[in-house]
């Protein structure tokens, strides 16, 4: 509709800026930089105040990851006299790291969670998608998502609290807002996230203060930017991730990143890696195949980390062990938080041999902390509330797959009503 409007009557595009930003040390590697195994070159070489796809001016970084870049910009397609719409736009890599396949499941996956069902409790709290297009650049074709732009991770959200810390009673409405959008990405949309972390539970903008934060976001940007590292063939910038006050200013939990999501029904393999190691599930350590439920173990390790401020299947005292021993660490402590697993479990891994011996020893027993429990884990919770919140990580963290509670039926859990 708007590409019929005259262009006279849409949104200006902003001109280049006169500010300009301070260099960084060429020495010093920032955000594409460190990218692992994939080169510079293969990254979109953004200018700021470009315009992407005849319509959108990118005003400001909103962050990178191993394979993406992610960047605010102004939709110009509104008449001029609207207030101004803004998008999150994240920008896959191209070249020779390039992963077609990978990209275009994460547009798919986005496309079903967009679709599936507004009705469902839990939509507002998994990522959608506006739209979608390519750029090119001297790497390739560039896979570009439109995205609603949203605020701090979980990762970041604790710098907002004394001691990095989130309050136990905004974990118990975190818990509650995750729960809702598994039930709606297992039950409404049949796809398994695999990959929960601090990282991928972002924050969205209230939405009476959204416009208003998003425009100073972008006016600062242009007036003030930050530091920049300029080289032969782009410039690398710094993103903004402050975005100010949470109160009122801030609006539900979304699940994002599906580019390792997998189907739950049909015929299909899974049986591959997922999950950070130390929120990996039992069978996904064991290669014992996994479902729905390996998210129910992934959020339910995710959360007694982020309550104590450290992760419930791992420890820091043994780190100078090496990586070899890390995931021998992880299956360690599950055995002295939940005994020894059952023998239906061990039959199916096809990694079982890492782990344990021909008589069926544990290998590593010597990881295996004397006294470690839920009970010993929780210290920033007393009383009643530690026994609830003990009883819903139990309903969480089982051994068996199967037995495991869904996400439909932990939403309600008491420890999660304040």
């Amino acid at each position: 509709m708007f590409r019929l409007v005259p262009p006279c009557l849409r949104q200006q595009s902003w001109p280049a800026p006169t500010s300009q930003a301070l260099d960084i040390d060429e020495s010093i590697l920032i955000q594409e930089e460190q990218a692992p195994y994939t080169p510079l070159r293969c990254f979109y070489p953004m200018r700021l105040g470009e315009i992407l796809n005849h319509r959108y001016q990118v005003t400001a970084k909103l962050g990178c990851g191993s394979r993406s870049t992610v960047w605010l910009a102004r939709d110009l397609f509104r008449w001029k006299w609207q207030v101004a719409e803004y998008v999150a736009i994240k920008i896959s890599v191209a070249g020779e790291v390039a992963n077609g396949d990978i990209d275009t499941d994460e547009l798919h996956f986005l496309q079903h969670t967009t679709k599936a069902s507004k009705q469902h409790p839990g939509y507002e709290f998994v990522r959608t998608i506006r739209g979608h297009f390519q750029i090119r650049s001297a790497a390739g074709q560039h896979l570009c998502l439109t995205l609603e732009p949203l605020r701090e991770n979980l990762a970041m959200l604790k710098y907002h609290f004394t001691d990095n810390l989130i309050s136990v009673r905004l974990l118990k409405v975190i818990a509650a807002m995750v729960l809702n959008g598994l039930d709606y990405l297992h039950s409404e949309c049949g796809i398994i996230h695999t990959d929960l972390s601090d990282n991928n539970i972002i924050f969205s903008f209230a939405e009476k203060t959204r416009r208003s934060i998003l425009e100073h976001h972008s006016r600062t940007e242009y007036s003030d930017p930050l530091p920049v590292k300029r080289l032969a063939d782009r410039t690398v910038y710094q993103p903004h991730t402050n975005f100010g006050a949470l109160i009122p200013n801030i609006g539900g939990a979304v699940i994002t990143d599906f580019d390792a999501s997998a189907y739950g029904e049909g015929n299909w393999d899974r049986n591959h890696d997922i999950q950070p190691v130390r929120l990996k599930a039992p069978e996904v350590l064991l290669r014992a195949g996994f479902s729905y439920s390996a998210d129910i173990w992934n959020f339910g390790a995710l959360l007694c980390g982020m309550v104590e401020g450290k992760p419930l299947f791992d420890d820091a005292s043994q780190q100078d062990r090496g990586a070899d021993i890390y995931e021998a660490l992880s299956f360690a402590r599950m055995i002295a938080i939940l005994g020894p697993p059952p023998q239906a479990l061990l039959d199916r891994g096809e990694r079982v041999a890492d782990f344990y011996d021909e008589e069926k020893r544990f290998k590593f027993p010597d990881l295996v902390p004397k006294d470690c429990s839920f009970e010993t884990f929780f210290t920033r919770v007393e009383g009643e509330d530690k026994e609830k919140l003990v009883a819903f990580a139990r309903r969480m963290l089982k051994w068996l797959p199967e037995e495991r509670e869904t996400a439909k039926e932990l939403v309600d859990d008491e420890w999660t009503q304040l």
